[in-house]
């Protein structure tokens, strides 16, 4: 099976590292040249938090998206922010028997390629996989959990064999029909978390240190709860705060992605986390104006930033 990895950041060399182990025929795409080459010279350093020890895979890498063309599966780890540019540019590239899988973060993705590929050929999943990149060929993966999939037609039959693949690959993954129930479930904890995080420089266990960002915490995951259930979403947890919180402590260390953009002076997905939040409320008839301030500062941080 030949599969293509869009933005191959942390996440996306994840995949595409243990997908290269098990004998699939990979290429990572990224426009980052030093990681580019460092794979290609020296392979992938995958560091595991669980067992102290490196793995080192050989994936193709590669800047051209030429090299991608007939690929049967590409998954799109980009930043939100570029998804549409970015399915634009491969959409040539794929056949009518590929599928264009998103893994990505926040909400509103699925949507974006589906308009471009039509929906028989893209699926939406949600991972609970975590990585961070260290530097040029070199990731740290720092914890395991499942990873369901949903073709969008709901035609599912065609994504039996990757994720067989994935299981293969070592990665727990199973097809769910009610993906959008687990898409809204991670949007609630990202928004609970991620935007503060950036706002205060603080790593995610910190938050639960300070009493006044445990109560806007509450705020946002309200908010966020009460569009989900306007718009008919179940969530996969009967607490959603205390599910906040939980994830949080778990990830004590963690620095969220958005912070590691403001680390890198990159833009943020703030649009398809609590912008999504607003967004969507907004439609419904529903006042978000706690997500309505956090999005709003943390666009302007990003601005005098990159001033």
């Amino acid at each position: 099976m030949k599969i293509s990895i869009i933005g191959s950041g942390a996440m996306g060399s994840l995949f595409g590292g243990k997908l290269s182990k098990s004998g699939e025929d990979v290429i990572l795409y990224d426009v980052n040249e030093a990681h580019i080459n460092r794979v290609n010279q020296k392979g992938l350093s995958i560091h595991s938090t669980a067992t102290g020890e490196t793995l080192v895979v050989y994936p193709r890498a590669t800047k051209d998206p030429e090299e991608t063309r007939g690929s049967d599966i590409f998954i799109i780890f980009v930043k939100s922010t570029i998804t549409e540019l970015v399915v634009k540019q491969f959409s040539s590239f794929a056949d009518n028997n590929s599928i264009v899988i998103t893994l990505q973060n926040g909400l509103g993705n699925e949507e974006i390629i589906r308009n471009i590929m039509g929906k028989e050929m893209v699926a939406a999943g949600v991972t609970s996989q975590g990585a961070t990149f260290l530097g040029p060929g070199e990731i740290n993966h720092a914890g395991n959990g499942p990873t369901h999939l949903c073709m969008s037609d709901k035609h599912n039959e065609k994504l039996k064999p990757f994720v067989e693949t994935l299981n293969k690959a070592g990665f727990e993954a199973d097809i769910e029909d009610n993906i959008e129930n687990l898409v809204w479930s991670k949007l609630i904890i990202n928004v609970g978390i991620n935007a503060l995080t950036a706002i205060t420089n603080l790593e995610n266990g910190r938050l639960l240190e300070f009493q006044d960002l445990k109560s806007i915490m509450d705020d946002l995951v309200a908010e966020g709860v009460a569009v989900a259930a306007e718009k008919g979403v179940t969530l996969t947890f009967p607490d959603p705060l205390q599910t906040v919180f939980d994830v949080a402590e778990k990830t004590a260390k963690n620095r969220s992605s958005m912070l590691q953009d403001f680390d890198r002076g990159n833009r943020t997905e703030i649009d398809f986390i609590n912008g999504a939040i607003v967004r969507e409320g907004s439609i419904l008839g529903i006042n978000t104006p706690v997500n309505k301030t956090i999005a709003g500062l943390v666009r302007t941080m990003e601005r005098i930033k990159n001033a």
